[in-house]
C-alpha cells in the first residue's frame, strides 16, 4: 500500500530505503509504529523536497515556523523559538528528521511526564535547570495582550508571585524540575503556567489524522 499517491513508485521506494534505518531506531525512542513514522518522516521529507528556497536536506527555521502555524495553531514567533529550542537545545537553525520524529512523538502522543518535562525545559529560558522569578516575569509578559499598559508590570509581577507560591515545593525562590514536577501533578492546569508550550487539543487531534493509525480520543 502506497504512503502518499503524490509520490511515484520509484520516488517512494527510494525515501523508505533512505529512512529504514532511522525508522528501526526511532521505533524505540517514539510511540509510533514503523508505518507511522514512515509517514511522519514522509511529511518532513516533502517540506523540504518542495522548498525551493533551501536546497539543502533539512527542515529550516522559516519551515518550522510555518508547521507550527498551520498545524499546531501557534503563530507567535519567540513561543515557537523557545519551543525549538526545548526540542533541539538550539544548537543548529535546522531540524533533522530525529528531532521532527521525536517532537511530533512528545505533541501527538507524549505521556504526561514527557509534556511536563518538555514544557519545564521551554520556560528554563536561563538553561540552568531553574525557572527563576525574572525568568517568570519574561515568560508570563508574553502571555498578556497589552503587556505595554501602565498596571500589566504590576499584574505580571502578582500573577509570578501567586505561581512561585504554588510551585517553589522547597521554598528557595525558583522553580526547579523537581518543583514543577510535583506541582503539576498536584494541579495539571499549572502545566503550560507560563505559556503556551504543547499545541492544543484541536490541533493534535486535527493533525493526528493526517496520518496516525489511531488517534487519540479527547
Amino acid at each position: 500500500m502506497s504512503l502518499d499517491s503524490t509520490l511515484d513508485s520509484s520516488e517512494e521506494a527510494r525515501f523508505l530505503t533512505k529512512v529504514n534505518r532511522l525508522v528501526r531506531r526511532l521505533v524505540k525512542r517514539t510511540h509510533f509504529t514503523s508505518r507511522e513514522l514512515e509517514s511522519c518522516l514522509l511529511i518532513y521529507y516533502k517540506l523540504v523536497r518542495d522548498d525551493e528556497t533551501n536546497p539543502g536536506l533539512l527542515v529550516g527555521r522559516h519551515q518550522l515556523d510555518m508547521v507550527f502555524d498551520m498545524a499546531f495553531g501557534i503563530s507567535n514567533s519567540l513561543t515557537v523559538a523557545r519551543i525549538y529550542n526545548a526540542l533541539n537545545k538550539g544548537v543548529t537553525a535546522y531540524v533533522t528528521m530525529e528531532t521532527w520524529a521525536l517532537m511530533l512523538s512528545l505533541f501527538l502522543r507524549g505521556t504526561f511526564d514527557e509534556k511536563i518535562d518538555h514544557c519545564f525545559r521551554v520556560y528554563d529560558i536561563g538553561g540552568e535547570g531553574l525557572i527563576r522569578r525574572e525568568h517568570m516575569l519574561v515568560l508570563l509578559k508574553g502571555c498578556f495582550i497589552k503587556p505595554q499598559e501602565e498596571d500589566a508590570d504590576e499584574a505580571i509581577k502578582d500573577l509570578a508571585e501567586i505561581i512561585l507560591r504554588k510551585m517553589d515545593m522547597d521554598k528557595d525562590g525558583a522553580i526547579s524540575r523537581q518543583d514543577f514536577r510535583e506541582a503539576v501533578y498536584k494541579e495539571p492546569e499549572l502545566m503550560e503556567c507560563f505559556g503556551q508550550a504543547l499545541p492544543d487539543r484541536a490541533h493534535v487531534y486535527a493533525f493526528s489524522r493526517t496520518f496516525l493509525e489511531r488517534v487519540p480520543k479527547f
